[in-house]
């Protein structure tokens, strides 16, 4: 893997904790109302968000390693925040 890619990987993997953060509550938040259709609407738009951000750095540059990278961040942050939202405490 060459340096550039994974700096470049590495970059946009930051991204997704931004993209989660500016767009929901923190996750104790998220734990405390479980049902309530703001967040899960807001869950799908920073799911969405990220996802799009990954895909198209990916293609921008041609990595595959930005791919896999960031996608792997942007998919454990929506199942973390989709476990927190559906947690029975």
């Amino acid at each position: 893997m060459e340096r550039d890619r994974l700096a470049l990987a590495v970059a946009v993997a930051a991204l997704v904790p931004s993209i989660y953060g500016a767009a929901l509550p923190p996750l104790a938040e998220v734990r405390g109302v479980p049902d309530a259709a703001h967040i899960a609407t807001a869950e799908r738009a920073a799911g969405l968000t990220a996802a799009g951000v990954v895909v198209a750095a990916a293609l921008t540059s041609g990595s595959g390693e930005v791919l896999v990278i960031a996608g792997a961040m942007a998919a454990s942050y929506a199942l973390l925040y989709r476990q927190a939202r559906r947690a029975d405490d």
